[in-house]
C-alpha cells in the first residue's frame, strides 16, 4: 500500500504499525515526533497504530543550534 513520508511516497505491507515502519526507517534520530495525517501520535500509541492506505506521515526531530 502507498502512504506519504514527509513529501514522498512509500511502499509499505498492509496492516502495518506505525512502531513496526518505524523500525524500518534507517537514520532515523533518537528524539523525535510522529504526525499522522495531521495528528501527533503519542509513542505510547505506536503499537497499536495501524497505517492505511493514504495516510500521511511527518517524522520531525529537534536539533539544537545558535
Amino acid at each position: 500500500m502507498q502512504i506519504k513520508v514527509n513529501g514522498e511516497i512509500k511502499i509499505v505491507k498492509n496492516n502495518i504499525t506505525l512502531k513496526e515502519f518505524l523500525e524500518d526507517l534507517e537514520n532515523l534520530p533518537k528524539v523525535f515526533v510522529v504526525e499522522l495525517n495531521r495528528k501527533i501520535i503519542n509513542k505510547n500509541d505506536y503499537l497499536t497504530t495501524i497505517l492505511k492506505e493514504n495516510d500521511s506521515l511527518e517524522i520531525v526531530h529537534f536539533c539544537a543550534g545558535g
